[in-house]
């Protein structure tokens, strides 16, 4: 390097130092997190009225209240999330959820007698003395409790036809799954060694590329123009290649391969394609300490973090359509919202999007207004993530008459060389994949991982089944009524949840003579429920692309539109603590306060006990 550019790289990493100084020492509002908001543990509540009256609050524009400081588009995590903590900053927040109940990912359904998790099925990273666990504590005043799952958390399964599966243990705890890899791969020890060390290293560079998102975009473009950029962190040159290429260069075998990279499901993207930092991170976060189950079941979630909102004024209303985000002489002032056959509209100075990029800037926004963004680009450009299958199975006994898994997950695969099998599978037509075995499937028995489930659901288990499944294969059928899509649709809806229920019940063949309750849920179902834009449940998909340093960059809470702020996956990465960790970025951003330090500060003195519960 000249002198001319190290006098550069000089001046620029000390405007990057000066501008995170000023994001740390940030005080411009109340401290969200003075104090210790845990209080003893509650008995939870059972009755389905009680939880109803928390989690259903149907909108009428009577229910809203007055000088609100912000409005939130969408219950899941990342807007409960935000609303919560600028709730905690004594800010009024009202939170609209089109869906008739509030939760997004977190909710949960009730049907014949059975409740369904829709996206929870583990946790990572909120054991006990881990900084998530501080900011759930704090948002849920303490009463979100989380069971640990097995040490043995997930299971890879090699299922193929007429041979006895082949069954692979992941294991929580740091070293230990490396250490099992390496007894059951001995040739390849070193290789095994050398994957992990990468996973380690992505992992603690993946924090220092969350700085970008709090430096200015002129800063950010000469940090890019001038390669700069490389010298802050070494993720964006992990980010430069895909899971494929740094995994089959490391290790030689084909098995060993796949079970490294079994986690793809995840976030959905095929490993040619997905940028490698995304399977590292939730390697590390899943691996050092295992995953955890929320104690009453995902609904526990929203349940808890409501009465936070509310005690600060705030609202968090259901069958809530928002239509059309509000903009006047180009600063967002409010909202659209569809109630009935009529339109009521919301004033706010703030609007928080946890609808996605997608619909943000696509169906919400003006295209006049969206058109102008940095966003636009990427929003014509990027493509959705993978869109599902997903089939939930009431089984008429106790889990305790069954021989199957317990508190753990199964990913199933047809064959080796997963990548090829998703992208042969993805390339199909909708008819020729209805004749063929589906190749790739997640299953978890979720009833067997809450302790509390035999005395809510006394003699019952459940079981969740997801693969993926294109979006064009069911698009025919997007705007036709749920429930009321005719023949053809419940026939290929059927075809593909049957056969998903069979390949299941040759694993578990004890489950055969019990099941009594079938549900399945294609694209188009996640679409109607979640109000993704094409049934996608992971976000943005996870290339390259997706983390380069400007798109990095520009995906940040606060958007070049005025009074426009976004929360949730999208601004952070995928998963519940992704959408966790994207509201408190979105709330950092609104009260223009660190409160990442904030809550850091809280958790050490709560580690040193100098803050008890009340």
């Amino acid at each position: 390097m000249g002198v001319v550019a190290a006098v550069v790289v000089a001046v620029v990493v000390a405007v990057v130092v000066f501008k995170v100084f000023q994001y740390h020492t940030a005080k411009s509002s109340i401290n969200p997190f003075k104090d210790d908001a845990r209080t003893d543990v509650k008995p939870k509540v059972i009755d389905q009225k009680q939880r109803d009256a928390v989690l259903k609050q149907g909108f009428s524009q009577h229910k809203v209240p007055s000088h609100l400081d912000a409005i939130v588009i969408g219950s899941g995590l990342g807007g409960l999330t935000a609303a919560a903590i600028l709730a905690k900053a004594q800010k009024k927040v009202l939170v609209l959820e089109q869906h008739d109940r509030a939760g997004g990912s977190c909710h949960t359904f009730t049907d014949k007698g059975y409740e369904f998790d829709v996206g929870i099925h583990y946790i990572g990273k909120a054991k006990e003395g881990t900084t998530a666990k501080t900011l759930i504590d704090q948002i849920t005043r303490g009463q979100l409790e989380f069971e640990p799952l097995d040490d043995i958390f997930d299971e890879v399964i090699f299922a193929e036809k007429e041979k006895e599966p082949r069954v692979y243990p992941v294991f929580g705890g740091r070293g230990v799954w490396e250490y099992d890899l390496k007894q059951r791969f001995p040739r390849e020890a070193e290789n095994i060694a050398r994957f992990f060390r990468a996973v380690d290293e992505v992992s603690e560079e993946g924090l220092k590329s969350m700085v970008v998102k709090l430096l200015p975009l002129w800063l950010v473009r000469l940090l890019q123009v001038t390669g700069i950029y490389q010298y802050l962190t070494d993720f964006y040159k992990w980010n430069a290649r895909t899971c494929k290429e740094v995994v089959w260069e490391m290790v030689q075998t084909q098995e060993l391969r796949d079970i490294l990279c079994y986690a793809y499901g995840d976030f959905g993207t095929p490993l040619s394609k997905a940028a490698f930092p995304i399977l590292a991170l939730i390697l590390s976060h899943y691996c050092k300490d295992g995953a955890m189950y929320p104690v009453g079941g995902s609904s526990e979630i929203a349940f808890n973090m409501i009465p936070v909102i509310e005690e600060a004024g705030g609202k968090v209303l259901v069958r809530a359509e928002v239509t059309q985000i509000l903009v006047r002489e180009g600063r967002v002032v409010g909202v659209e919202v569809k109630k009935g056959g009529d339109v009521v509209t919301l004033a706010a100075p703030l609007v928080i999007s946890d609808a996605g990029v997608f619909n943000t800037m696509e169906s919400l926004l003006p295209k006049s207004i969206a058109s102008k963004s940095c966003l636009w680009p990427f929003v014509l450009s990027h493509p959705h993530s993978i869109s599902c299958l997903t089939v939930f199975v009431g089984i008429n006994t106790s889990a305790e008459n069954l021989n199957i898994i317990r508190k753990r997950n199964a990913w199933i695969y047809s064959e080796n060389n997963i990548d090829q099998l998703m992208e042969n599978y993805l390339s199909l037509s909708r008819e020729e994949a209805m004749k063929k075995d589906i190749p790739l499937m997640f299953l978890s028995f979720s009833s067997t991982k809450d302790p509390l489930w035999e005395m809510r659901f006394p003699g019952k288990t459940t079981l969740s089944l997801t693969s993926v499944m294109p979006y064009e294969w069911v698009s025919e059928w997007e705007k036709r009524p749920v429930m009321r899509r005719g023949e053809e649709y419940e026939i290929i809806k059927n075809t593909f949840g049957h056969k998903a229920v069979e390949q299941a019940c040759k694993l578990f063949p004890d489950i055969r003579e019990h099941i009594d309750y079938i549900s399945i849920g294609t694209p188009v179902s996640i679409r109607h429920y979640l109000g993704t834009s094409k049934g996608q449940i992971f976000g943005l998909d996870h290339t390259s692309e997706h983390y380069s340093f400007w798109n990095n960059a520009i995906l940040r809470p606060k958007t070049d539109i005025p009074g426009l702020y976004l929360t949730g996956q999208d601004v952070c990465s995928c998963g519940f603590i992704g959408a966790l960790f994207g509201g408190m970025l979105c709330a950092s951003s609104v009260l223009q306060r660190n409160v990442i330090s904030d809550l850091t500060s809280l958790h050490k003195r709560i580690r040193l006990g100098k803050d008890k519960k009340e």
